[in-house]
Parts: C-alpha cells; structure tokens; sequence
C-alpha cells in the first residue's frame, strides 16, 4: 500500500492528529544516602494487583506508575504530575524515587534484593525464574515505556483509501507491523537523541564485563537488561511473530511470551495470544531512558517527538 498518497487523501487529513497516548513509568524506591529501601510496597495505595496506576515491576522496591489512555500529551502529563503526587504522598517521609534508568547502588549480595511480594504465587515464581536467567541486578534496570494508538478514526480512513486488504483488523495489525519495523530501523536515533545512561553505580557490574568506553546508553546495550543473544523474532507479519515466541517458549528459551523484552512490543489484549483473536491493538515502545531531569522521568518535548 501507498501510505504516502494515503496520508495525504482528503478523508486523512484531518484526524492526522488523532490518537491515544499511555506511559508507564518504572522508578526504584530509595533513602536518603542513595540506598535501596527495604521497605514493602506502600499500604496506603492499597492493594498493587488490583492499583490502576500505581504497581509494583521486578522488586518490592520498584514502583510501577501507570496513566490512563490519553487523547493528547498534555492530558498525559496531567496524569503523570497526579500519579506522582499521590505516589509521593503515600512514601515514607525519608523516601524518594531515584531519578536515573540505571539503579542505585545495590547490595553486596543481590539475594539481598528482595523480589516483588506479589499476593499471586505464580507472579512470584515469574520473578524468581528471571532472577535465575537473567540475575537480579539486571532486573533493577527501569524505563519509560510509551504506549501508543492511532485513533480508530484515522485506521478507518486509511483502510477505506486502499483496497488490498478486505479486513480492517488485519490491516490495522500490517499498519502497526511496518511502523515497528521502521521504529526498529532508526531506534539508534532514539538512543542517541534521548539515550541518559552513561554510567551505573557501585553493585550494578560485579566483574570486567563491562562498557571499556562511553556510551549513551548503558540501559539500550547488551550491558542492560536485554534477552540472550540466541533470542530473534521476526517482525515480517503477525503469523511469523507468534510463531517464532511460540518456538522459543517450546525451546525454554524463554518461560513466556512476554518474557521477550524487544525494543517494541505489541498489544492486542492481557496475553501475547490474544493477538491471534484481535490483532495489534497499540504498540508499546520500551527503549526510552527515564530523564533524570524531567520531573516524571519523560519530558513534554520527548513525548511530543
């Protein structure tokens, strides 16, 4: 399809603008000196499995603050600005959320790092299982991670200016196929305008195996937490998508679908497979450093990029 000349149609034009925003914003919580807190989770947000905006990610100590959907980035950040001052509010007086992706200093021992307290054992055993593939301080890594949709109106105006493919769902799924995959070809851009890692502190590398020369980001290299390199997925179409995770999951390369930290992930529903039924419903773009300068870790020009 020509999504050139389609952009361009006089039916496309005016919901060009049109779409549906979502950040989820990973942070580890700290004292004072710089240290992880041993603290659980805040009993005064309530229960996490069931917290709208505010969960927990890998460790009892990361703080997962989730928006809603929102039509616009400033109705975004509006979300973040409350998320983060209710998230504020309800930490201990001496605790703080670290400002950096790379985590703070960590533990000796990293069994001292305590795996998220979850009420759901198999959320647990989840934990745990990557803890021993992957080991914990890997998993202290946190992001920014950005959802985004294009609104169903400008899906339909561009499926109506073509006549390839005769199901909208399916089209919908190639169209957020090939931004991927154009996402993919430039993501060194993203890195390099936006990357904020340079450096890690004490107890992040315990040995050599480390970056012998600056870096942008730390985060974004086979220093951070990536799968091992035997781990590819096509992102030639749906079909061979799904088919190769089902492979890795059957090999034990992965324990799951979602165990796949890819640099875009797709979104059709709570499950990987619900993508079978309805298609790519968004994407979620996972390789952008928090901003240690921005005050809810992303900043309105970013997101606006």
């Amino acid at each position: 399809m020509d999504f050139q000349s389609a952009l361009r149609a006089q039916a496309t034009t005016p919901v060009l603008q049109h779409f549906r925003l979502g950040i989820e914003r990973e942070a580890q919580r700290i004292t004072p000196n710089g240290e992880l807190a041993h603290t659980d989770h805040p009993h005064s947000l309530g229960d996490r499995s069931y917290h709208p905006f505010i969960q927990t990610d890998f460790a009892e100590s990361q703080l997962e603050l989730i928006t809603p959907v929102a039509t616009s980035v400033s109705e975004l950040f509006d979300w973040l600005s409350l998320i983060h001052h209710v998230t504020y509010q309800n930490l201990t007086a001496d605790e703080r959320l670290w400002p950096l992706s790379m985590p703070p200093m960590l533990p000796d021992n990293e069994t001292d790092i305590t795996i998220a307290k979850l009420a759901d054992p198999a959320d647990v055993a989840y934990r745990e299982g990557l803890a021993q593939r992957y080991g914990r301080r890997k998993q202290m890594v946190s992001g920014i991670h950005f959802n985004f949709e294009f609104a169903p109106e400008l899906v339909t105006a561009l499926f109506d200016a073509q006549t390839e493919t005769a199901d909208l769902t399916t089209f919908k799924t190639n169209l957020y196929f090939k931004v991927t995959r154009n996402y993919l070809r430039y993501r060194w851009l993203i890195t390099y305008l936006f990357g904020a890692t340079p450096t890690s502190e004490p107890g992040y590398f315990t040995d050599d195996e480390r970056p012998q020369e600056p870096v942008r980001s730390i985060r974004n290299s086979h220093f951070g937490y990536t799968n091992h390199a035997d781990v590819r997925v096509s992102y030639q179409d749906l079909p061979h998508y799904l088919n190769d995770l089902t492979d890795l999951v059957a090999n034990g390369q992965l324990s799951k679908e979602k165990e796949f930290y890819a640099p875009v992930r797709f979104r059709g529903g709570h499950q990987v497979s619900d993508l079978h039924q309805n298609g790519v419903r968004y994407i979620e773009l996972r390789n952008l450093d928090i901003n240690p300068f921005a005050p809810y870790g992303v900043s309105l020009t970013k997101s606006l990029f």
